[in-house]
C-alpha cells in the first residue's frame, strides 16, 4: 500500500495543469507570427478512396520536400455516382487542382504523387509571383524602395 501525501498530489496536479496550458487549442488569433501552423494539409475526404488519395498525397508531398510556407491546403472530395469521386485541392480557399478518382482505377497513388508535384510547383510559382508583385505596385515611387 502506497501512501501519497497531499503536497505530492498537489504538485502532480499543478504539473498536469501546466502541461495542458502549454498545449494551446484556442481558436483565438495567434499572438505571434511563429504561433501559426505552416504546411497544414486538411483532409475533407468522405470515402476510403478519398482518404487513400489524401494519405498518398501527404506522403508524396513530404517526400519531395514540398513548400510549407503556404496558407494551408485542403483536400476536398465530392462523391459522384458516375465517375467515383472528384478531388479538389484548395490553397487559401482557392481551387488549385482538380482530379477524378475512380474506384475501378488502380492509379490512385500515381494521381496523388502527380498532384503533390503539381501543387508544389504552383505554390512555388505563387510565391515567386508575390515577390515580384510588390515591385509592380504603381503606388511605390522610385525613392520608396
Amino acid at each position: 500500500m502506497t501512501v501519497v501525501n497531499a503536497e505530492a498530489l498537489r504538485e502532480v496536479e499543478i504539473k498536469a495543469k501546466q502541461a495542458l496550458e502549454a498545449q494551446s487549442i484556442s481558436d483565438a488569433v495567434p499572438r505571434h507570427e511563429t504561433d501559426m501552423v505552416d504546411g497544414l494539409i486538411l483532409n475533407r475526404a468522405m470515402t476510403r478512396f478519398g482518404h487513400r488519395f489524401y494519405r498518398e498525397f501527404v506522403a508524396a508531398y513530404r517526400d519531395i520536400n514540398g513548400e510549407t510556407d503556404h496558407a494551408g491546403l485542403t483536400i476536398e472530395e465530392k462523391a459522384t455516382a458516375r465517375s467515383g469521386s472528384i478531388i479538389t485541392i484548395y490553397n487559401n480557399r482557392r481551387k488549385v487542382f482538380i482530379t477524378a478518382v475512380s474506384p475501378a482505377s488502380r492509379n490512385i497513388d500515381e494521381q496523388a504523387a502527380a498532384a503533390a508535384s503539381r501543387i508544389n510547383y504552383i505554390l512555388k510559382q505563387n510565391k515567386k509571383q508575390a515577390s515580384w508583385t510588390q515591385f509592380l505596385n504603381p503606388d511605390l515611387a522610385a525613392d520608396e524602395f
